[in-house]
């Protein structure tokens, strides 16, 4: 059933559980996957922008895990809910300065979230992706999403950035939350996994074009 809502209308979300719960008679799972972000000085950002970033990428998490776990709660089965945060909330962000506080603050709240919410067995993790290609990292921030008309990537330099090669793709990132979903990590709660080809590892390590790893300047 899909439901169309705005994450920014903090009654929005709720309601939107709500109708799922009442149409399923449960509710299990909760992925938080609203977040969005542009670039820019932080001295000059304006209000209602640094605004817009908070509401979009913390206060949609805060109002929806406290409307799916209250009825998980309620259901007695336990449940998963899963916060998609970022690897930009582990690092400095310049020029991103509020979006990876949001994301630094998810990390936070997902093992909060775990504690109190460990005696129910619902379990909270997170998944911290770094580059992923999606349509609006390829410049089609509109829609409709189509592949042919979106902007090449140089391979060449995420090769060097990224450990792995290469950039990622979404079908990993919903992998890892498939995993999290499921029994199969019904003993892990309160960790937020890097997806990220291992740039979190590497922490401004590069491949040097002559060969070998080199630490950015």
């Amino acid at each position: 059933m899909g439901i169309t809502c705005d994450v920014m209308d903090t009654e929005a979300p709720t309601a939107a559980i709500d109708r799922v719960h009442d149409e399923f008679g449960r509710l299990d799972i909760l992925v938080n996957n609203a977040g969005g972000v542009r670039s820019g000085n932080f001295l000059t950002q304006p209000a209602m922008s640094i605004r817009r970033h908070v509401e979009l990428n913390f206060f949609s998490m805060i109002f929806a895990t406290q409307a799916a776990a209250k009825h998980m709660v309620d259901g007695g089965r336990g449940g998963s809910i899963i916060n998609i945060s970022s690897i930009e909330g582990t690092r400095g962000v310049p020029t991103y300065a509020v979006y990876g506080a949001c994301k630094a603050g998810m990390i936070s709240f997902t093992r909060s979230m775990a504690l109190e919410l460990a005696e129910h067995r619902i379990r909270v993790n997170g998944i911290a992706p770094d580059h992923t290609i999606t349509p609006g990292m390829r410049g089609n921030m509109t829609g409709p999403v189509d592949p042919t008309t979106w902007a090449p990537s140089n391979s060449e330099e995420w090769a060097r950035v990224i450990p792995l090669g290469r950039e990622g793709v979404v079908s990993e990132i919903a992998s890892a939350a498939i995993w999290l979903c499921s029994s199969m990590s019904q003993y892990v709660t309160g960790v937020t996994v890097p997806v990220d080809g291992g740039t979190w590892a590497s922490s401004g390590w590069l491949r040097s074009r002559q060969g070998g790893w080199v630490l950015n300047p």
